[in-house]
């Protein structure tokens, strides 16, 4: 249970707020690259509250700026590619990726004042099949180089799906392991849609004992699962400062997830999510067919509260489905997420947290301690500013069987010490 004061603490991420300073002291991602292509069309983009436009210039050089023309306020993703910049179809006026006006071509020549105007303008750049931004004060860090945003393209796809909730309630979700065995549980011998594997015949439908431990980038998140025939299975997920969590699939250490959960304003935020596989190509087709299946063209899923997620009683009953809610995981999470209220916020104030909600108290202080250190005038926790130190030593992701004397820990210590003296 958190206090309202931490509630709104967490949740409201508008510029000036102190959980709006710690997000924005990291890139976030915008959009997919698939979303704005080479050549493709001004995009509107709405996040923590800023309305901004992402563009392409006549040389496809990125750019994000402020969405109303400083003139008169005319939407600019509206506005036409041309000589170096983004041009308001209004009167004229002519912006580049920077910000600058280049033109105002309704004013008089020696009337013209275009260095006394400047347009909002952030950073941008793409990495991993998607498009960041830093909308953050001084030098920006360096985006992670998780295996999901470096590795080989056709090993990896990213996503965008809007979810009609704030973001924090995404967040837990993805590093909440207690919530698979319930939510996502599956009639015997339905295959996940995602890994083709039989996920109950893997790691069972028991609910997992759950541990977690501090980390350099966030939150390392244990479930240790007893597994049918007397095994025990372990996924090892985190949470990733400040708003990312990378979930484990039945891949081992070949193949995770990456999720960011990007706050539209307080009311709505971007769930982007990579899947990565280091051991072979994805299967892309599929995964592309899934997503025309319960996505729909305004990126949110085709199961919403509008139609209450399209829910089959008769399909529970006859138990085809735990839910009713189809086999589709991430609109099971939306339905989850969606629904928790009263309003779009969670009202934590009411929550009775129980021993599986460790993870859930981990992060909450993991963040409450982010938000405080940069309201100390402090870094924010997590950041690297020299690609030289490479990556985080500490990170693992990874599931599979482990020995009955193994515990996630030692587990994890056995695979890290591996690694540092294979390096």
């Amino acid at each position: 249970m958190l206090s309202k004061e931490q509630n709104d603490l967490l949740t409201m991420t508008d510029a000036g707020t102190p959980c709006g300073r710690l997000l924005r002291s990291y890139w976030q991602p915008v959009a997919t690259a698939d979303e704005m292509p080479p050549g493709g069309d001004p995009m509107p983009v709405r996040i923590m509250g800023e309305d901004l436009v992402l563009f392409r210039d006549d040389s496809d050089r990125l750019g994000l700026i402020g969405q109303y023309c400083p003139h008169r306020g005319t939407d600019l993703s509206y506005g036409r590619v041309e000589d170096g910049g983004l041009r308001c179809l209004y009167h004229g006026w002519l912006f580049d990726r920077e910000g600058n006006c280049l033109d105002q071509p309704a004013e008089p020549e020696g009337r013209k004042f275009c260095d006394k105007i400047h347009n909002t303008a952030y950073p941008v750049q793409e990495k991993g099949g998607a498009i960041w931004a830093y909308l953050g004060e001084g030098e920006p860090p360096l985006i992670p180089d998780f295996a999901f945003l470096s590795g080989p393209d056709e090993n990896r796809q990213a996503f965008r799906v809007v979810q009609m909730c704030n973001w924090l309630q995404g967040l837990e979700s993805s590093t909440d392991p207690a919530h698979t065995t319930f939510l996502h549980r599956r009639p015997p011998g339905k295959a996940s849609e995602r890994s083709g594997a039989d996920i109950a015949a893997i790691r069972g439908n028991e609910p997992p004992a759950i541990a977690t431990e501090n980390t350099s980038f966030g939150t390392r998140i244990y479930a240790v699962h007893n597994a049918p025939q007397g095994r025990k299975y372990l996924r090892v997920n985190n949470y990733v400062f400040p708003s990312g969590a990378t979930p484990s699939t039945s891949g081992g250490a070949h193949a995770y997830q990456g999720r960011w959960y990007v706050p539209i304003d307080d009311h709505s935020h971007c769930r982007f999510e990579f899947f990565y596989s280091d051991k072979e190509p994805l299967n892309k087709e599929r995964l592309l067919k899934s997503r025309a299946e319960n996505v729909g063209p305004d990126s949110r899923h085709l199961r919403r509260p509008e139609n209450r997620y399209l829910q089959d009683r008769d399909a529970l009953k006859r138990g085809e489905s735990w839910g009713g809610m189809g086999l589709h995981f991430p609109a099971q999470d939306a339905f989850a997420i969606e629904t928790q209220g009263p309003g779009p916020i969670q009202d934590r104030t009411k929550e009775h947290l129980g021993s599986s909600d460790v993870v859930i108290a981990a992060v909450r202080r993991a963040l409450l301690n982010a938000v405080k250190q940069v309201e100390e005038g402090k870094e924010a926790p997590g950041l690297i500013r020299d690609a030289s130190q490479g990556f985080y030593p500490d990170f693992v992701c990874t599931s599979g069987y482990i020995e009955d004397h193994e515990d996630g820990p030692s587990y994890c210590r056995r695979l890290l010490a591996g690694k540092s003296a294979a390096e």
